[in-house]
């Protein structure tokens, strides 16, 4: 003889995994006339968001995102995106040299 299970156990071990995750929690907020928006206290305690934060705004498949970034982050995502181009320090050098070149042929011809 088996032991009854009660249903609604039954259900929750048969739920997908996604149905068992919280739901997120979602705030209504109103834009003014100027186009701001107020973030909620709840939110900005969250993520740490002060006056000085500065914030990412993106268009991703019909969502408006905003995200908080930091200077740390930013600086961390730029590190070494540059370092495929160009050599810059160079070439103001090569530059200069030319610039230098060109000036000591003018005065050659006074000479």
């Amino acid at each position: 003889m088996t032991a009854k299970v009660p249903r609604q156990k039954k259900l929750r071990e048969a739920a997908p995994a996604y149905l068992a995750r919280p739901a997120p929690v979602m705030y209504q907020v109103t834009i003014t006339s100027k186009g701001q928006v107020v973030i909620p206290a709840a939110l900005r305690k969250k993520y740490n968001i002060t006056p000085a934060t500065r914030l990412l705004v993106s268009d991703e498949g019909g969502r408006i995102i905003i995200r908080p970034i930091n200077a740390h982050e930013l600086v961390e995502q730029l590190r070494g995106s540059l370092a495929e181009g160009p050599d810059l320090v160079k070439a103001l050098l090569e530059e200069r040299a030319q610039d230098r070149e060109r000036e000591d042929a003018k005065f050659v011809r006074f000479r």
